[in-house]
């Protein structure tokens, strides 16, 4: 039976068991690369953040205290550590998209392609209030209340904030060609 992350943040605060930090590290590198990846843009940032959301966790051990999810706590570090990045980053990043050639493509492999190159621009377009939360729960699978718990807000403004985001995506995305008359999606898009 695995531990519980709570459980092994314990034993390696109480004890300094580097097994504790090597399973969460096990358990949380890929999910955090995934998520920093995509709040900078950049995948060798992602990397050095991964790095350094650990040293924090290392280096904060002693202030640790399980009153609440584990996996919030380690992604509110993740957020507060790639903030910064993320302004710096999105100054330097150019929003128009990649020069395609004039042909239509051929296979559906590209169509998927240019799909996932629109939703990250459009989600870079984005203000930081709608696309934190939408990150968290989309692609990080984090509850209404773990989202609330990272961004230090409450529940009902992190729904909010998903349904606003999600809306402001969906007009990016259709490029503001809604049908007339159509119902906005809810929030479970």
């Amino acid at each position: 039976m695995q531990a519980r992350d709570e459980e092994l943040m314990m034993e390696y605060r109480d004890k300094r068991e580097p097994e504790a930090m090597v399973a969460l590290f096990r358990r949380y590198r890929r999910p955090l690369y995934a998520y920093l990846a995509r709040r900078t843009g950049s995948p060798s940032r992602a990397e050095d953040l991964v790095q350094e959301v650990f040293a924090a966790l290392m280096t904060g051990a002693d202030r640790y205290e399980p009153s609440g999810s584990f996996k919030a706590y380690i992604y509110r570090i993740a957020a507060n550590l790639s903030a910064k990045e993320w302004r710096s980053y999105r100054r330097r990043v150019q929003l128009a998209s990649e020069p395609v050639s004039g042909a239509e493509p051929a296979d559906e492999v590209l169509d998927g392609e240019q799909a996932a190159r629109a939703v990250k621009r459009a989600l870079l377009a984005l203000d930081d209030e709608q696309r934190e939360p939408i990150l968290l729960r989309e692609y990080q699978g984090l509850s209404y209340a773990e989202i609330a718990t990272v961004l230090d807000l409450p529940a009902g403004t992190v729904k909010s904030r998903i349904a606003r985001g999600k809306l402001a995506l969906r007009r990016a995305l259709l490029g503001g060609r809604e049908r007339a008359g159509a119902a906005p999606e809810a929030p479970g898009m």
